[in-house]
């Protein structure tokens, strides 16, 4: 559910752009490489410029791996690709919290955090803050990011160092709501020794245009919730919400697709409980949601962060969620539903800000693309396309009549593993000016619940950020 789409025909949403892991300049004079490889970034638009110097930096690299120069801006473009594994494994012998460099440790420290290493990120986001002035750009992205990598690991008691916030969006409306926050979030807690639990999906998941429902419980009051794994915390209608009495604790202004763009205010609060079948969540955070007074029909959203306290399983064949406890024996039963012969896809990926989860695959034979993996796509159509990657790859664009919109054809997409056929895209779609590069890496296109559905199932696995699927057929 991305929060950057315009309409309120996509039932989408998220936190705002802020968040998103800023790029870091050199705060000296005496590393001109840095800055001129800082400069050259300004030409990269397209896919196509990114990879076009790719060959010359990892030629440079490969000439003098002991340059540190030569080390970052290698492992700089690989981050803008989204080739983020390797790029991690370049940058690691300057990623250390004895580092004096800045620039070494912004981008070992976003490369760790995107990566869910978030005990390795939060040392060198630290040092980095040590390094730093305070007001300056560099000390507030060492900022940001703490403050994400305490919200990734529960434990908001530890923002209460951070420094107090100055407005009331992005992370500091996330500090502010942390610093409020009482007690540990998401106890859990499981009804029987077997420790899973399943939600039924209550609609025809494979209609157009149709996103899973589910039905839980919030302070005992039963709610119905699409799924939508492009949202962060949970999202109540703000009538239930108010409804429910829950304790808020601060407020935010946010944009939505529902809200056709259009600033919204939404109190921020907490669930005493939030009850799924046989686990129990409590001390949930909540976000009041500007929701059904503008024609949505669901209750709210259930997203990331909650799927995020368990091995979830979308299991779209048998029309449930399974949520299982997040360790290796429950993987091993994960692996063991989804059999050895073949063997199941495993596709990694990566996580930025506080929910947008990426994955590589291709388009139209394109390798490398980066696809941001958000289930709540209302629409027929299995993805979203940016300008760029139309540009990119020559694209007609048919305008929809009545929208802002258009819509092309697509001759094949997917994950890596996951390739399927012709189908139609929809684009013109996000809300910021810039989505492409928003997060510092290119952001190619967005896949959604049409592409996942006939895939039988799907399991993400935080602890390896690894997704899970079974075997696919092979086409012809």
């Amino acid at each position: 559910m991305s929060r950057t789409l315009r309409t309120a025909a996509l039932t989408l949403a998220a936190l705002p752009a802020t968040l998103a892991i800023a790029g870091c300049q050199p705060d000296t004079d005496s590393e001109p490489t840095y800055r001129e490889a800082a400069a050259a970034d300004d030409d990269f638009r397209l896919r196509s410029d990114v990879e076009a110097a790719l060959p010359a930096r990892a030629e440079a690299f490969t000439a003098d791996p002991d340059d540190n120069d030569a080390r970052w801006a290698y492992a700089d473009i690989l981050f803008k690709l989204g080739n983020m594994w390797e790029a991690d494994d370049v940058i690691a012998p300057l990623a250390n919290p004895s580092s004096s460099n800045v620039d070494d440790l912004h981008l070992a420290a976003r490369l760790a955090y995107v990566l869910g290493d978030y005990a390795r990120a939060e040392p060198l986001y630290r040092r980095m803050m040590e390094l730093t002035e305070a007001g300056s750009e560099a000390h507030d992205d060492a900022t940001r990011g703490l403050a994400l990598t305490f919200y990734q690991t529960n434990r908001f008691a530890d923002a209460q160092e951070l420094p107090a916030p100055e407005d009331s969006e992005g992370a500091s409306s996330l500090i502010t709501f942390m610093q409020a926050f009482e007690g540990e979030p998401y106890g859990i807690e499981w009804a029987t020794g077997e420790r899973i639990a399943h939600l039924p999906m209550t609609n025809d998941i494979t209609v157009p245009g149709a996103l899973p429902i589910v039905d839980l419980e919030v302070n005992g009051q039963t709610v119905s919730l699409i799924l939508d794994t492009g949202g962060d915390r949970l999202y109540l209608d703000k009538g239930i919400y108010e409804s429910l009495g829950l304790n808020t604790l601060t407020h935010r202004q946010a944009r939505y697709a529902y809200t056709g763009g259009e600033t919204v205010e939404e109190p921020l609060g907490v669930a005493e409980s939030v009850t799924m079948g046989d686990v129990t969540l409590t001390n949930v955070p909540v976000v009041g949601a500007t929701w059904k007074e503008i024609g949505q029909t669901s209750d709210g959203v259930l997203t990331t962060q909650l799927l995020k306290q368990f091995l979830s399983t979308m299991d779209y064949d048998n029309s449930r969620i399974t949520l299982r406890e997040r360790t290796p024996e429950s993987l091993a039963q994960v692996m063991a539903t989804l059999g050895d012969m073949p063997p199941p896809v495993q596709a990694p990926f990566y996580m930025t800000t506080t929910h947008l989860m990426f994955a590589k695959g291709s388009l139209n034979g394109h390798e490398g693309i980066n696809y941001f993996l958000d289930s709540g796509l209302a629409m027929s159509m299995p993805m979203i396309v940016v300008d760029e990657t139309v540009e990119l790859l020559g694209l007609e664009t048919n305008a929809i009549e009545g929208t802002n919109y258009y819509w092309t054809s697509i001759e094949s997409h997917g994950l890596n593993g996951l390739t399927s056929g012709a189908t139609q895209a929809l684009g013109n779609v996000f809300v910021e000016d810039n989505f492409f590069w928003q997060a510092g890496f290119m952001a190619d296109a967005l896949m959604s619940h049409q592409y996942l559905w006939p895939l039988g199932s799907w399991t993400i696995d935080f602890d390896n950020m690894t997704y899970y699927f079974p075997a696919q057929e092979s086409e012809g």
